[in-house]
């Protein structure tokens, strides 16, 4: 089984002494884990950054074997934000929430689009997007809130809708209330909940 694709690394974690196992996020495969040779050569090192954005090539025997990668760089993504925190950090999360959330092995092409746009929008009002971007997602794979729901703060409607370039620090935090409400009570058959460990740094974010 073979073949080729686009994504963002999602983890990179020691195998065995030439090599590791990798998990991307590709647009027309979903999440994949498989092994990297001789990734810890100083050649290979530089394109293994959690968030680089790479061609992917990928070959197994069949569908349930655990198969290999070899990475094209695309884009150092991280390399970007190293001089600002709270961008990298949002990237970071951005990609836990994702790792842990999303199925392995199964293509959600507007999920994949959606992330590629938020990772555009980190040289902009980053807080905003990834507040939005994150509501999406959780939606997108059905998790989610939806906004024609009765009752729904048609202020908070507007600003997750791209109707409304306007909002305050509260605006943004009902969002991050609405999406961490999606997680604790939506998702907690699906996943450790207790395993976010950066999501939190958001509310500092919001009150500083």
């Amino acid at each position: 089984m073979r073949w080729s694709d686009i994504g963002y690394l999602l983890s990179v974690s020691a195998n065995k002494e030439n090599s590791s196992l990798a998990k991307v996020f590709s647009r027309e495969h979903g999440c994949v884990t498989g092994v990297v040779y001789g990734s810890s050569s100083k050649k290979k090192k530089p394109d293994l950054q959690i968030g680089n954005k790479v061609r992917i090539n990928y070959n197994s025997k069949n569908e349930d074997a655990l198969g290999y990668f070899s990475f094209e760089l695309i884009e150092n993504i991280s390399i970007k934000y190293f001089n600002d925190f709270n961008k990298l950090n949002l990237l970071i999360i951005s990609i836990e929430v994702i790792s842990k959330i999303m199925p392995e092995n199964q293509k959600h092409i507007i999920c994949f689009d959606e992330f590629d746009e938020f990772i555009k929008s980190l040289d902009g009002d980053s807080l905003k997007s990834y507040l939005i971007w994150e509501f999406n997602f959780l939606k997108n794979i059905g998790y989610g809130i939806d906004t024609s729901e009765e009752g729904f703060d048609p202020v908070i409607k507007n600003i997750l809708n791209g109707n409304s370039p306007d909002f305050t620090i509260e605006d943004l935090k009902s969002i991050f209330n609405l999406n961490s409400e999606t997680i604790t009570n939506r998702l907690v058959d699906v996943i450790n909940i207790s395993n976010f460990n950066n999501r939190s740094k958001i509310l500092t974010y919001l009150n500083e």
